[in-house]
């Protein structure tokens, strides 16, 4: 059962890191596995199978988490794009109440708000970022390959900071959508002639996002070593003002306008919300308390 748990948490932190206004790794605060991870992260040079050992089970989760990203996220958001957005806004809100938990036995300084109020800056500052254009001819393609793994793997492991939202600011969100959507449908077709070609590009892909994961593993390792308390006034700064992000970001890549629209797909959202809430409550409450008894 904790092994499923932690999967499943994993699996969350898979598909939040591929939606654009959404950070994977504030879905892992959220779900307070996030020091787990960089625990891992920073030992792994060290001592990489037991670092390794120690996540193993949220690994699994998280491409488990991508691989149905990659298949759905087309399918969802341009057939149920309000109800599945608001399941997102849902599930992030939800998480207000255990980060607040986080920190009252802290003493309140003017700095834990400052950052607090910056991050949420930062996220306002997101929305001004446009998406921009990029070559995908001859080298110069699998060049921005390895870039994407680098930029998605950091994106993965800083709070706040959305990779899908980077790598649209940057014109490579729909390479890395079109890649890992050729890539799941050839290996659950066992189509090992369309699966090949991929190889090269899947293996710069995974070079890419090891070189950002240890990178940044490192850096927020500190952080969370030495100024813990900042980190979770950030994550609350972030995890506020998300919403408002992941809204903006459906309306700009959606060609009709998200708010008019029939009364029932608001209701429908309405109930997404509230299931997204109660998934939240569960995985990180009673699940942490299934996680204690076992």
């Amino acid at each position: 059962m904790k092994q499923i748990i932690k999967i499943i948490k994993g699996s969350f932190v898979g598909m939040g890191s591929i939606l654009p206004g959404i950070s994977g790794s504030m879905i892992a605060a959220i779900l307070k596995i996030y020091q787990e991870l960089i625990t891992a992260l920073n030992d792994f040079t060290k001592h990489p199978l037991k670092a390794l050992k120690s996540v193993w089970e949220y690994i699994v989760g998280v491409i488990i988490g991508l691989g149905l990203g990659f298949l759905f996220i087309k399918i969802f958001l341009d057939a149920l794009p309000i109800p599945f957005t608001l399941l997102f806004i849902g599930f992030i809100l939800g998480a207000i109440p255990g980060i607040i938990k986080e920190l009252k036995s802290e003493r309140y300084r003017f700095s834990h708000f400052l950052v607090m109020i910056l991050m949420m800056l930062m996220m306002i500052g997101f929305l001004f970022i446009q998406e921009g254009s990029s070559s995908t001819n001859s080298w110069i393609y699998y060049v921005v390959i390895f870039f994407i793994g680098v930029i998605f793997a950091a994106a993965l492991i800083t709070p706040g900071l959305s990779g899908a939202t980077m790598l649209l600011a940057l014109g490579f969100f729909q390479i890395l959508i079109d890649l890992g959507d050729d890539i799941i449908r050839a290996f659950l077709t066992l189509n090992f002639t369309e699966i090949a070609p991929y190889i090269p590009m899947l293996l710069l892909l995974i070079l890419g996002a090891v070189v950002g994961l240890i990178g940044m593993g490192k850096i927020m390792y500190q952080l969370l070593i030495h100024f813990k308390s900042h980190f979770y006034f950030g994550v609350l700064g972030i995890v506020i003002i998300s919403p408002f992000n992941i809204l903006f970001t459906l309306q700009q890549n959606t060609d009709e306008n998200v708010f008019n629209t029939d009364w029932y797909i608001w209701l429908l959202g309405a109930l997404f919300f509230v299931l997204g809430l109660f998934l939240t409550h569960i995985i990180t409450v009673k699940g942490q308390k299934v996680e204690e008894v076992i």
